[in-house]
């Protein structure tokens, strides 16, 4: 995604909690753990500082582990999967709100799963993160209209990632023959979403799911 939008123009500041892989002109990159607020802290204020301004965020850091019922999930589990997938959405969404609601523009575009509405087992963990970022950011579309600030979240179905692996192949073939388009997607469907939430011409767009592949 950062590669996409770099090759479009914009200038993009990624993280990861690791060294990156991109050599992309346009593309700046820096080691945070988005669960660490005040990393987080940080790194939003040096991306003001570069670049006075924040045109688009796009919060896709998220963590899955191995499918475990939930009588099985350990505590370290769910506390690290909410430390990134709702902790990690909520520090950077925030700073840079603050960011936004000073220039009075911007757009938020979080990141959430068809795991949510496919419901199934081994994912209760997970599922629950990806649903309480789909809340977070309907309310914070509510709190973000008065500055001319969208906020909307892309639901996408399955892509080839490292923790759609760790989820295991038998949670992947159930979860694709659940959805109305059984196949995985590509990086470019996604990126197309992203900047049709992200577009000058969305500007009325706010508090909305896009729910890609659609569960049946």
């Amino acid at each position: 995604m950062a590669e996409y939008f770099a090759g479009k123009g914009y200038r993009v500041a990624g993280c990861s909690r690791g060294t990156s892989s991109i050599e992309k002109e346009g593309y700046c990159h820096t080691q945070v753990d988005v669960g660490d607020e005040r990393q987080v802290q940080q790194w939003i204020r040096s991306i003001k500082n570069d670049y006075q301004r924040i045109d688009v965020l796009v919060c896709n850091a998220g963590q899955a582990s191995a499918a475990l019922l939930l009588t099985m999930t350990s505590g370290d589990i769910l506390e690290s999967m909410l430390r990134t997938n709702v902790a990690g959405t909520y520090y950077v969404c925030r700073e840079v709100a603050k960011v936004m609601i000073l220039q009075r523009s911007g757009r938020i575009i979080t990141v959430s799963s068809m795991a949510v509405g496919l419901h199934e087992k081994g994912t209760s963990a997970y599922s629950a993160s990806k649903s309480a970022i789909v809340e977070m950011t309907k309310i914070l579309a509510k709190e973000l209209a008065p500055f001319c600030i969208t906020c909307n979240v892309l639901a996408p179905s399955m892509i080839t990632t490292e923790a759609v692996a760790a989820l295991g192949e038998d949670v992947a073939a159930s979860a694709l023959e659940k959805l109305t388009i059984k196949r995985r997607l590509s990086i470019e469907e996604i990126c197309n979403v992203v900047s049709f939430f992200a577009a000058t011409e969305s500007a009325c767009i706010t508090g909305q799911v896009i729910h890609m592949g659609l569960v049946s």
